[in-house]
């Protein structure tokens, strides 16, 4: 499957951030927009870096009063340079690349401009519907030869 595929089924949405907006907002929107990440970005358009749950909690340990950690800046606490996808990318070479660079996270990007978010959550239940189906397509496969042996 390529990812333009997974796209078009679970939708482009990102949630983007200024680089100079505080942690606090950065967190709640990301609680708004139920995912573990917000991209940074100055235009909306372009991967500055992104803030993941990860970044917010190392954020936090770094700091020992939180309102201080939560008074950074997106690009303060930001990971960069972004790894990221194109939609041409098949579903298994990014959850290959998520696996290798143990990342949750990882935008899309077409013409260096972001198209769509692909999180672990999303690689994890397509690949378990692909082998679901393959899994079937094989057991149909085994009926088939098991039909024709009895015949034949």
């Amino acid at each position: 499957m390529k990812i333009e595929t997974l796209l078009e089924m679970k939708g482009r949405d990102v949630v983007t951030v200024r680089p100079t907006m505080k942690l606090t907002t950065v967190v709640r929107l990301m609680k708004l927009g139920k995912t573990g990440c917000a991209v940074v970005s100055e235009d909306g358009k372009h991967a500055d870096g992104i803030v993941a749950v990860r970044d917010v909690c190392y954020a936090l340990a770094q700091h020992e009063d939180v309102e201080l950690a939560m008074d950074l800046t997106a690009s303060e606490v930001m990971s960069s340079p972004v790894r990221a996808c194109s939609p041409e990318d098949s579903l298994k070479s990014v959850m290959q690349e998520m696996t290798r660079w143990h990342i949750l996270n990882t935008p899309v990007l077409k013409n260096d401009e972001l198209c769509g978010i692909v999180s672990i959550d999303d690689v994890v239940k397509y690949a378990v519907q692909e082998m679901e189906l393959e899994s079937e397509i094989l057991h149909d496969d085994v009926l088939r030869l098991q039909t024709l042996k009895s015949l034949g």
